[in-house]
């Protein structure tokens, strides 16, 4: 699977979270919702979730493989720094 766009979206609140993203997969299937949170180590990339009864979250989608976790998270960070630069 292909990423092949990339939109990020600066968030105007304080706090953690510092943008969303849509990611495009394939040219046939897109993911919102993408969070750019700034956490104790630095940015990461949380994946659309929704609050539980329990009140934990649980990824709407996700990747299953490491390799293709780690590819999102530099491609939409990538983009996000383009976009505050």
């Amino acid at each position: 699977m292909k990423i092949t766009d990339v939109r990020v979206f600066l968030s105007s609140r304080e706090g953690p979270t510092k943008a969303f993203a849509n990611l495009t997969l394939d040219d046939v299937f897109v993911i919102r919702s993408i969070k750019v949170v700034e956490g104790k180590n630095g940015l990461f990339v949380s994946m659309p979730s929704r609050r539980l009864r329990d009140g934990e979250f649980q990824d709407i989608c996700f990747p299953i493989t490491a390799e293709f976790r780690k590819n999102i998270q530099n491609e939409v960070i990538d983009c996000y720094e383009k976009e505050i630069a």
